[in-house]
C-alpha cells in the first residue's frame, strides 16, 4: 500500500500543468480570432468607405449630366481611404468610377468598381 501511494506523487503537479497547457492552447486560438475579425472589420470599413464616395460620384454626376466629360479623373487621391485613389470614365452616357486602396499592412491593391448608365433628360 504505500509502495502504491509513492507511485503517484507528483501526479496533481502533471495534472495542473497539462490543463495550463490546454487553457493556454485556447486563449492562443481565441486571441487569433479576435485578430482576423478585428482585421475582417477594418477591411470592411474600407470597402464602405469606398462604396460611399463611388455612389457619392454618381450622384453628383447624375445631377450635372449634361458636363458628363468635366468629372473624368484618372488616379486622383482620396484622402478618406489609405493610399486610395479615384478613377472615373465616361463612354457616352454609362459612367464608371472605381475605388483603389491599399490598407496598412497589405500588400494587395483592393478595388471597388461601380458603373451606371446616365440618361438624359
Amino acid at each position: 500500500m504505500i509502495r502504491n501511494a509513492r507511485g503517484q506523487e507528483g501526479s496533481a503537479l502533471v495534472e495542473a500543468l497539462v490543463s495550463v497547457l490546454l487553457f493556454s492552447i485556447g486563449i492562443i486560438a481565441l486571441l487569433r480570432v479576435l485578430g482576423a475579425s478585428v482585421k475582417d472589420a477594418g477591411d470592411v470599413e474600407y470597402r464602405a468607405t469606398a462604396a460611399a464616395i463611388a455612389d457619392q460620384t454618381i450622384g453628383m454626376m447624375w445631377v450635372d449630366r449634361a458636363n458628363l466629360p468635366a468629372y473624368v479623373e484618372v488616379a486622383g487621391a482620396l484622402d478618406a481611404l489609405p493610399n486610395g485613389t479615384r478613377t472615373v470614365a465616361v463612354a457616352g452616357n454609362v459612367v464608371t468610377v472605381t475605388i483603389n486602396w491599399q490598407p496598412p499592412g497589405i500588400a494587395a491593391v483592393h478595388t471597388h468598381t461601380v458603373s451606371a448608365t446616365l440618361m438624359s433628360n
